[in-house]
């Protein structure tokens, strides 16, 4: 039987096979997240943009759709999806609000921080109320090391029964918004010769100062800066020991931060072709009677475009179940890195090029403040988030000079 005779329905159009979109078993998250994008989230996206305005609506609405503890296992009330199921959704919301789905990823990667560091008492103490809608957050970057988010010189000396914390904090996502933070510092007692620590700051408490955020794109997302002066911070609510902390930041934050971001700029690039393809369609030029899809160019330009897109969301599912099966077997997630690295770069460099793709096929109209427009200023942000994409090079370079089965070729 012939590829075509199975491959298209009734009125003659290419049917596209789902598992090319979504992997299998995790459908029902994805059209979940798209009945919420396109119900909810698509038109809050604009305000959010226009005033600068923290999207807590659109978060509070995610939460009570289910997505509020999505990696945590289900005997704590989480959904269980695993990372595959986190990228999913990550992808699919970020068609609709970048902002909100960038600020449910940095959510979504505190709140599995917390899990895997934390203890019995903190998982119970904050986890529900993560489910019923309240935010967390991780404030890690510092001005003083830049895009290094791993690296801190913020201390927090042991003070009384807990910590004081002084700290500087650059680009908080959900900054001023969120109910809780996780504040990466170093510990100057620690005995480790990592001194990396983690602090759960909940907001309101006294010493803590937040800065607007104004940005070309993802403007909702609150991603301003944030100052701890003498913040105390009680014993209880340390995560896991004083330093020692660069094993979560490595097995916990990065793989699911790198592989969110790389999800979000998946979704921005292919929410701008949507809007491309729309407006192609409906636009009729009248001196000839023909659409803007009518022509060839644009949709060779829209095939190329997708084409760039798909391939980015295959690498995204194939890292996103690696992961998951890395984790199943015992593998620390900070061995198997490399793919996310690629993920990331390839992924925000590709957001760039597709949405100034779908800019040209809308022509004039794409350059007016809109959708398109939007996407474009949003999709920017990737290849300069740290890691940027010359970090990510360098590393992949580095690691391939270093492979042994690059070094054998090398020898011959």
């Amino acid at each position: 039987m012939s590829v075509s005779s199975t491959a298209v329905v009734n009125d003659g159009i290419m049917r596209i096979p789902g598992w090319w979109s979504c992997p299998p078993g995790y459908e029902h998250l994805q059209e979940k997240a798209h009945e919420i994008g396109k119900n909810y989230l698509l038109e809050r996206s604009f305000i959010a943009d226009r005033e600068s305005q923290y999207p807590h609506e659109s978060m509070l609405k995610i939460a009570e759709s289910g997505f509020g503890a999505v990696t945590v296992p289900v005997e704590y009330g989480g959904l269980g999806t695993g990372l595959t199921g986190f990228a999913v959704l990550a992808e699919s919301i970020a068609q609709y609000c970048a902002s909100s789905a960038m600020c449910w990823v940095m959510h979504t990667a505190a709140v599995q921080t917390l899990f895997a560091s934390g203890n019995e008492e903190q998982r119970r103490r904050f986890i529900p109320e993560v489910i019923k809608g309240k935010v967390g957050a991780l404030a890690f970057s510092e001005p003083a090391t830049g895009s290094h988010f791993w690296n801190v010189v913020s201390t927090a000396p042991r003070h009384g029964d807990g910590y004081l914390l002084n700290a500087d904090k650059s680009f908080v996502t959900s900054a001023g918004a969120a109910d809780w933070y996780i504040v990466c510092t170093s510990s100057p007692e620690s005995p480790l010769e990592d001194k990396l620590t983690f602090l759960l700051v909940e907001d309101g408490q006294d010493g803590i100062t937040q800065y607007p955020f104004s940005a070309m794109g993802l403007r909702g997302n609150s991603s301003g800066p944030m100052k701890f002066r003498d913040v105390f911070v009680p014993k209880e609510n340390l995560l896991g020991t004083e330093g020692g902390m660069a094993y979560y930041n490595d097995n916990v934050i990065d793989p699911l931060f790198l592989l969110g971001t790389a999800a979000v700029w998946t979704g921005i690039a292919q929410g701008a072709i949507n809007e491309a393809i729309d407006g192609a369609k409906k636009k009729v030029h009248a001196d000839t009677g023909k659409s803007v899809a009518s022509y060839q160019v644009i949709r060779h330009e829209l095939a190329k475009a997708q084409i760039l897109v798909d391939s980015s969301r295959s690498m995204l599912y194939r890292v996103a179940e690696n992961f998951d099966r890395a984790v199943k077997n015992g593998i620390p997630l900070q061995d198997v890195l490399l793919p996310v690295w690629e993920l990331k770069t390839y992924a925000a460099d590709m957001v760039i090029q597709v949405t100034n793709q779908a800019l040209q096929v809308a022509g004039g109209r794409g350059y007016l403040t809109g959708r398109i427009e939007k996407y474009l200023r949003d999709g920017r942000a990737g290849a300069v988030m740290g890691p940027t994409n010359e970090i990510l090079r360098e590393w992949i370079g580095l690691s391939l000079l270093q492979s042994p089965w690059y070094n054998q070729d090398i020898k011959k």
